[in-house]
């Protein structure tokens, strides 16, 4: 089975992945609404911005040729009921009307209709009111005085010359409504960007800290995963999960779903606003709507699968270069770069062409959607030109349609971004509730049983078959019994099940027939926490983390002092060594302890077993990679360490084991002889070969002697 290729992932239907990834975000509800809170009020900001443009332009700027109701000075509060500001001059008082309103308008008693007109550069007065602002007038009487007749529409109107002097009376109101527009303007822009900042730092606050939590959750979940789960799964595919995949959930929570909220309050707010000003344009420029529709559509069907093919080889690149960085030395001892080199390039090719698959296709559905919302500009400004043009609408009515517009299709602009870090995290949520709906094979029984105290350390195999891959067995009916305080090895041929029982003692895997006790307790009803913390392991791969020398000791453990931290260190003949060090046990050490000799790094595997002050020590080819000088020094200390405790000792070679108190050798995952060094020599058996073999170049010599 080849690892790296990663096994389809769990398929969830959406509404699944979103109710799991709400349930994350459900302690937060507060400051998610409090965001919602916030998207409301900038919505309304920036609503607000071509509502006031539009006010400036048709209320004031176009303002002075409005249709307006006059009264006589005395009877200024008649106009109350039109609102906004009035101007006075030639003995009356003056408010402006809109001009859709005026022809259904009805005038209080005693009320005329009136209007400014412009004929080239004159400006004129006229009694009544012109069917629309764009009627072409022209003079029909030359004027007399003040006095002058127009024409518009074949209709004569009275009219007044109207000097500089008037036309300032008119355009005072103007200015302070540009005044109190402008600081509008500039209050919606400030508070808008303030309520941007504030939004923004809470939602990263709120999505962080998701994140934080759910990575916490993958971790916790991983370690206590078991051996075969990690057997399956390579590093670089798990760092993936709990690294990228779980980022690109961050703008799931720190963007995407409060601002969708927001674009679909903007959208909504938008919609009502263009229909209020005018119906006929709203609707032109929802026509383009269907095609919008389409297109979401397609984007939809594909670019889910796209961001799977690219997580899922992203997965691969990852754990392809894990491997060979941490092979580095093996790949030059060999002279392999070029051909590592190779498959690096297939891997990258690879990635790099499902990335420009997710490219091209965003590619086209985004400048698609912004030449739609370009479309339904043209519509807009051929039918609302025509329309200012015949006076059906106003200019300013057109202007703010046209920003309306803009900023209805700009979320629909940036739906290309949005969906596709919706897609981006859709994937990775499928594989990350993947890894957690995938339950460790070894877990608590129902009901356990707990070890007497301090454990003696009696192991007992009882006809035990145990096999990795279905029933291709490592260990066929394995039965025998470890008393406490024994020392106990075990050899064999490589494959011959030795390392396969030193797991199975740990529960890192579980058996299929027999049965395990660790004084008389099946190992399966002990809690896994209390069996694994009665035993301590010395590998032969010795692995050491990042840090000092203490904590790779303690291993974290705050139980353990930095006295019997030193007092392990003492019994295995490394103290005076560390002590020599310029930090002492605060030295740091190098990624996996590379500025220690294997045999230091050994050494300090010791100590960190013993430490933990265990029951039952296993040395599992402890001593295999050192030296013979180094190899002296921890029999030393295996005398120390073994001594009143139960240990296992793995190992091919046989001067490391012939004080052992029992030998169990194995064959074909077999027991075939068990006895000590001198009952297993006299048996000339299985034993008696391999001693055999080891020794046979040393006889010579000792018959030259």
């Amino acid at each position: 089975m080849n690892i790296h290729s990663e096994r389809e992932v769990k398929s969830f239907k959406d509404s699944q992945l979103l109710s799991r990834l709400m349930s994350y975000a459900a302690p937060y509800w507060k400051m998610i609404l409090l965001c919602i809170l916030l998207s409301f009020l900038i919505v309304v900001a920036d609503l607000a911005r071509p509502y006031l443009m539009k006010i400036a332009i048709d209320g004031h700027i176009n303002g002075l040729h409005k249709p307006m109701v006059a009264v006589a000075s005395g009877d200024a509060a008649k106009l109350e009921t039109y609102g906004g500001s009035t101007a006075a001059w030639n003995g009356q008082d003056y408010a402006r009307l809109e001009p859709e309103k005026a022809a259904s308008a009805v005038l209080p008693e005693g009320a005329e209709p009136r209007q400014i007109v412009s004929i080239g550069d004159q400006e004129y007065m006229i009694a009544g009111w012109l069917p629309a602002q764009q009627t072409e007038v022209t003079l029909a009487e030359a004027a007399d005085g003040d006095r002058a007749r127009l024409s518009a529409n074949g209709k004569l109107y009275d009219a007044i010359v109207m000097d500089d002097e008037a036309i300032g009376a008119f355009q005072k109101q103007d200015y302070s409504g540009f005044t109190r527009l402008g600081i509008l303007f500039l209050l919606t822009v400030v508070t808008g960007a303030i309520l941007n900042y504030l939004q923004s730092n809470l939602l990263q606050f709120t999505g962080q800290t998701i994140i934080f939590n759910i990575r916490q959750q993958l971790f916790r979940h991983l370690s206590k995963m078991s051996m075969s789960y990690f057997d399956r799964n390579p590093v670089g595919r798990l760092v993936v999960r709990v690294t990228q995949d779980t980022e690109s959930l961050n703008q799931l929570y720190s963007q995407v779903v409060v601002n969708l909220v927001k674009d679909v309050i903007f959208l909504l707010g938008t919609i009502a606003i263009m229909m209020q000003m005018s119906m006929k344009l709203a609707l032109l420029s929802f026509a383009v709507i269907p095609f919008l529709a389409v297109m979401t559509f397609w984007y939809r069907s594909v670019i889910r699968e796209a961001q799977r093919r690219s997580r899922v080889i992203l997965s691969r690149l990852n754990a392809f270069l894990a491997e060979n960085l941490s092979g580095i030395r093996i790949t030059q001892l060999f002279i392999r770069e070029q051909r590592q080199w190779e498959q690096f390039d297939h891997h990258n090719t690879e990635y790099y062409r499902a990335g420009m698959r997710g490219t091209v296709i965003n590619s086209i559905f985004q400048p698609a959607i912004g030449f739609i919302g370009n479309v339904a500009i043209a519509l807009l400004l051929w039918y609302g030109g025509a329309s200012v043009i015949e006076g059906g609408i106003t200019f300013g009515i057109v202007y703010a349609f046209t920003h309306y517009v803009r900023q209805f299709f700009q979320p629909l602009m940036s739906l290309a971004e949005k969906y596709n870090q919706i897609q981006t995290a859709m994937v990775g949520a499928e594989r990350i509730f993947d890894m957690l709906d995938e339950q460790p094979a070894i877990v608590d029984a129902p009901r356990t049983r707990s070890l007497p105290k301090p454990a003696r350390g009696e192991i007992t195999f009882d006809h035990v078959w145990f096999a990795y891959n279905g029933e291709d067995w490592v260990l066929r009916d394995v039965s025998f019994t470890i008393q406490p305080g024994q020392t106990i090895a075990f050899v064999g041929a490589t494959g011959a099940g030795k390392s396969s029982i030193i797991q199975l003692i740990n529960r890192f895997y579980d058996i299929q027939q027999g049965s395990i006790r660790l004084d008389g307790v099946d190992i399966r009803e002990i809690p896994l926490d209390e069996l694994r913390r009665s035993i301590s392991i010395v590998q032969q791969d010795v692995f050491l983390f990042t840090g000092d020398i203490a904590s790779n000791i303690r291993l974290n453990n705050r139980d353990i002092t930095d006295e019997q931290v030193e007092q392990a260190a003492r019994m295995v003949h490394i103290d005076e060594f560390v002590r020599d060090l310029p930090q002492g046990y605060g030295t740091p050490l190098g990624e996996r302890g590379v500025n220690l000799s294997l045999g230091q790094r050994q050494l300090l595997s010791f100590a960190r077993a013993i430490a933990f002050r265990p029951e039952i020590l296993i040395l599992d080819e402890a001593t295999s990679n050192i030296d013979t000088e180094t190899e002296l020094v921890v029999q030393d200390a295996l005398h120390n360490i073994s001594a009143g405790r139960t240990t296992l000792i793995v190992a091919h070679r046989l001067s490391t084991i012939q004080h052992a108190d029992q030998i169990i050798v194995m064959h074909k995952g077999k027991v075939r002889e068990i006895g000590n060094h001198y009952q297993l020599l006299a048996m000339r058996g299985y034993y008696h070969r391999l001693y055999e073999l080891q020794y046979k170049d040393q006889k010579p010599m000792q018959k030259a002697k």
